[in-house]
């Protein structure tokens, strides 16, 4: 029996609380000219990071899925509605299952190279940075019949890059069993 093994970071209420205090610091800032422009201000910058900055950057921020006795399972974010349901109600998320069964190949992509389990004692992830928008990619990729599903392990990488190196082994050897 297989325990679970857990990669990214759950879905929380750090999008929102972050936008509204960006927002209001920034509408602070325009106190300073008038009122009318603190307003502005507030929802420009509430509106670019609800709708504009999270939703880009969501999987590499909340890229959470696991590893299960049955299959894989990984929110769905493959639409920008999927974003935006994520971010304003993060206690109703949506997940994405997949059975072993449907997956007939995977690799871990690691900047512009793939692996495949075999390989895995040869990657040598980079350090990741903390800034989403500069991470290098890291992440497992799921092929299916006709998608594909692209899981993120650099947050991992980032967070705790002694320990990610095993626990992505354990699921590459998890994923050969299964799927041959």
């Amino acid at each position: 029996m297989i325990d679970t093994i857990e990669f990214g970071k759950k879905i929380n209420h750090r999008p929102i609380i972050v936008s509204f205090l960006v927002s209001f610091l920034a509408a602070g800032l325009g106190l300073i000219v008038n009122i009318k422009t603190s307003i502005l201000s507030f929802l420009v910058v509430l509106f670019l990071l609800l709708c504009v900055y999270f939703p880009i950057y969501l999987p590499k921020l909340f890229g959470h899925w696991q590893l299960e006795n049955h299959g894989i399972s990984y929110y769905k974010m493959t639409t920008y509605r999927d974003k935006l349901k994520l971010i304003i109600f993060p206690n109703r998320a949506d997940f994405q299952f997949i059975s072993y069964s449907q997956i007939k190949n995977f690799v871990v992509h690691e900047e512009d190279k793939q692996y495949s389990s075999k390989d895995i004692l040869t990657i040598k992830p980079a350090k990741q940075s903390i800034f989403p928008w500069v991470r290098k990619p890291f992440f497992l990729e799921l092929k299916m019949n006709q998608t594909s599903a692209n899981l993120d392990i650099s947050f991992d990488q980032l967070h705790d890059p002694k320990h990610t190196m095993y626990r992505l082994s354990n699921v590459l050897q998890t994923l050969d069993k299964k799927t041959n």
